[in-house]
């Protein structure tokens, strides 16, 4: 149904012809049968789905045995909404309050979804564990999460894991490619997220292959995991997006990276080996210390209105333009004077535009 038509969950049932599907207010779904019910598992022309619930109502509860009830009761609706196995773009808005993803989104479960190639989860309040089964979503191409601040750890089983079968000799171990066509990575708003656990394993099939722009905003992540990394086996990644770190310190061995962005990253000291980087972002990282491994280097971009002195950085990179944003003070200073210590730092670059930011309130 379209954004124009409303219709009870039993009158979308004999809709076998449905492409496009809105669901809005299934938290106000009595039971889960009368999911069951919309079959929407059958509908086989089926190609694109939101599922949309809030979550307004179940934050202002305060007693504990009603609230476990109502997660309870909404994991059991999700679970009846399976999408059928034709479903190209699916979305959960809103406010989905289950602790679990439903059980569709689980291996083995997932591997019936051989066309989905769009998956947006938004706004997941009191998800714990992200679903073990999306890596094996063989056509996924872009993955978005976003506002998922209960979830702490992503462990090993968000990227696959090593699966056992049965040839002539016995058992053998097979491995495959997790997210073998993903390309879009997005992870937005985990603000609790402290630990990602991806080794590189060279032996194994490389998780994220054909992995190409990852952007993480707003979470409490020390380090980059290796096996995102994996300097010496990952091609594809190009554009690397890192905004609201609040406690990474280093940015390293990204060799096939060409655009960088690092935005508010207090802790943030050091960035290197990123052989084929052109273009770099670098906004409120004031305790950057160490620029290097960055010989391709054609543009960058540096803001910080705290800053009284220019990094010293500024004298090991060469890049064809920069865009420089500081303070009013240290902006006069820099256009005053054609000779001096601050000066001295950027004047081997060859195109420069320097202004002053505005004051954050």
């Amino acid at each position: 149904m379209d954004g124009r038509s409303w219709c009870s969950l039993d009158e979308i049932a004999p809709l076998s012809q449905l492409r496009y599907l809105i669901l809005h207010g299934l938290e106000k779904v009595s039971a889960s049968l009368l999911a069951k019910k919309a079959t929407i598992s059958s509908k086989g022309r089926l190609s694109y789905l939101r599922l949309h619930c809030s979550s307004d109502k179940y934050m202002r509860l305060t007693d504990e045995i009603e609230k476990q009830q109502q997660q309870r009761a909404i994991e059991k609706v999700f679970n009846n909404l399976c999408p059928p196995s034709c479903i190209e773009n699916l979305g959960m808005k809103g406010g989905y309050f289950g602790r679990r993803l439903p059980n569709w989104m689980m291996a083995p479960a997932t591997a019936a979804f051989e066309s989905l190639r769009y998956l947006d989860l938004d706004d997941l309040p009191c998800c714990t564990h992200l679903p073990s089964g999306l890596c094996q979503l063989p056509s996924l191409d872009v993955l978005i999460i976003k506002s998922a601040p209960a979830i702490k750890s992503v462990g090993p089983e968000f990227m696959g894991s090593t699966s056992l079968a049965v040839g002539e000799g016995g058992v053998v171990a097979a491995t495959s490619a997790a997210f073998p066509k993903l390309r879009i990575l997005q992870l937005d708003d985990l603000s609790q997220w402290k630990e990602w656990v991806w080794e590189d394993v060279t032996a194994d099939a490389m998780a994220m292959p054909s992995l190409e722009c990852i952007n993480i905003d707003s979470c409490k992540l020390s380090r980059l995991p290796p096996g995102l990394a994996n300097g010496k086996r990952r091609h594809a990644l190009t554009e690397l997006n890192l905004y609201g770190f609040i406690n990474l310190t280093y940015v390293e061995n990204f060799p096939s990276v060409v655009d960088l962005d690092v935005f508010d990253c207090p802790k943030l000291k050091r960035i290197s080996g990123l052989s084929r980087l052109q273009k770099i972002r670098i906004l409120r990282c004031p305790n950057l210390e160490v620029l290097e491994g960055i010989p391709a280097l054609d543009s960058m971009e540096l803001q910080d209105n705290t800053m009284e002195t220019l990094p010293g950085y500024l004298r090991s990179v060469n890049p064809r333009y920069l865009d420089l944003g500081c303070g009013k003070k240290l902006c006069e200073s820099l256009l005053s004077s054609g000779s001096s210590s601050e000066w001295d730092k950027i004047s081997h670059i060859r195109t420069r535009n320097i202004y002053e930011l505005e004051d954050e309130d």
